[in-house]
């Protein structure tokens, strides 16, 4: 029996279990890996294609090939975890394969039949969601992600050389149906104590809904049971049933992909400039820009860093309703406010708003380029590799972006936008502070958007099966 919208929304106690999946099993035989919980391999290597023009049955084959060859579903990825815990037996090399809305065009999918989601039909090109997202001309993006990107694919392995090697053997066939237009390395970055950060120094992917039972387990254990956050989340915010799929329970996921490209010299320079005008630590104007300090800790929790091996997220905004220690603008508080839209006027119940609020959150499995000594201070070439997932672009990525980050009203007036990834040329910037005040704010931009797109992640079965379509 196919599942329910009761089943993809109601918020399991423990989480979906793969070792004994019950009702969720197909889902998760045919659900792409890296969207229910990341990869977890130190390095990967992402391929932009555009597919040749007279060769779609030939790129059809080709594609089902890479599905039964590389592609590993939500259950194996599991399975291949718990086999590391238990024998020590590596996974290997990991691969996705995603598809643009101009991907279903060339292989000829009927518009009924392609992914629904209004933001993925139009493309991060298009000028309406461009300027929606504050996001710079196309013509000022790398040169690659202004080319037609008709699929992604994401090979990923913890061993580089492995994977160039795995890379390099399956491009081999593909330069018969296809051309890279353009590619892009990340890896983990990591700090002195072994946790991941990006460029500026932050440890990063703290927050994130959780699914599965044993990340929800391990984190009700460092999070004192989730009394003041619980990260749980239901299907329905991370996934959409596959039109193509094979499967009762074919579904996928949208992938929003953007390339942000990380002033780390400047941000250093702009830190320490403004922490000797304010006569304070420059780790405090860091954590008041971010909403956490380099290692973690909540600035709600403390005013200095608690050092703690894992940060908690265990932590809301009821005690600092005014904003006196984590600032409305801080980017944690402004991409997940935890509660703030229930707090002003107007607003629904403080319960209702918290609800709604959680029904934006996005998946994020973003990963470091460029530059990976971190003690070097990159002012181009390095950033992070931003991707997400979702069940509507619409209502999550872009909302977070326009509606939030991007705002100085929300979540009150003058609190403005935020610091770490609002530009300053956004229309909602410009148009409510003026071009003056876009010029003097206190942050500059240090985070520049190089390109990107949205991409859906079909069903395994779906690709296994394109010259079905």
């Amino acid at each position: 029996m196919a599942l329910t919208e009761e089943d993809l929304s109601v918020v399991l106690e423990n989480g979906i279990d793969p070792e004994n999946p019950g009702k969720y099993a197909d889902l998760l035989e045919d659900l792409q890996g890296n969207i229910l919980r990341g990869h977890g391999r130190d390095h990967s290597v992402h391929l932009f294609l555009e597919f040749h023009a007279d060769k779609v049955d030939s790129a059809k084959e080709w594609v089902e090939n890479f599905a039964k060859n590389y592609i590993k579903s939500a259950q194996q990825q599991f399975d291949e975890s718990a086999r590391y815990r238990k024998e020590g037996v590596n996974g290997g090399l990991f691969a996705n394969f995603f598809l643009s809305k101009d991907g279903y065009k060339y292989f000829g999918v009927k518009p009924f039949k392609m992914p629904k989601d209004e933001p993925f039909r139009f493309g991060m090109k298009n000028e309406a969601v461009k300027n929606l997202l504050g996001d710079p001309p196309v013509e000022e993006w790398e040169t690659g992600y202004q080319q037609t990107l008709h699929a992604l694919i994401i090979m990923a392995d913890d061993d580089v050389v492995d994977l160039l090697q795995g890379v390099n053997q399956m491009t081999q066939d593909l330069r018969t149906v296809a051309t890279i237009v353009h590619r892009e390395d990340g890896f983990i970055l990591r700090n002195s104590e072994g946790q991941i950060i990006e460029h500026f120094g932050f440890v990063d992917g703290i927050s994130q809904p959780l699914f599965l039972k044993r990340d929800i387990v391990r984190s009700r254990v460092n999070n004192c049971n989730f009394s003041q956050w619980d990260p749980r989340a239901p299907l329905s915010i991370v996934v959409e049933k596959d039109r193509n799929g094979q499967k009762e329970d074919s579904y996928g996921s949208y992938l929003v992909y953007r390339k942000l490209e990380q002033n780390v010299k400047g941000w250093n320079e702009n830190v320490a400039s403004l922490a000797k005008e304010l006569k304070v630590e420059p780790e405090f104007v860091g954590a008041s820009t971010m909403g956490r300090f380099k290692d973690g800790t909540p600035l709600t929790m403390a005013d200095v860093p608690s050092h703690a091996v894992t940060p908690t997220n265990n932590f809301n905004f009821d005690e600092d309703t005014k904003a006196m220690k984590c600032p409305f603008h801080a980017h944690i508080r402004k991409t997940n406010p935890r509660g703030d839209t229930g707090r002003v006027e107007s607003a629904p119940n403080a319960e209702q708003a918290l609800e709604t609020e959680l029904g934006h959150r996005i998946a994020r499995r973003g990963i470091s380029y460029g530059d990976n000594d971190i003690n070097h201070e990159p002012e181009t070439g390095s950033g992070l590799l931003f991707l997400c997932f979702q069940a509507t672009i619409e209502n999550q990525f872009n909302f977070i972006q326009s509606a939030w980050a991007n705002q100085p009203k929300f979540v009150q007036v003058d609190v403005g936008p935020d610091p770490v990834i609002s530009p300053p040329g956004s229309q909602n910037w410009t148009k409510e502070w003026g071009k003056e005040a876009t010029e003097n704010r206190p942050f500059k931009l240090w985070m520049k958007v190089k390109g990107g797109e949205y991409f859906f992640a079909p069903s395994i079965s779906c690709l296994a099966n394109m010259t079905s379509l």
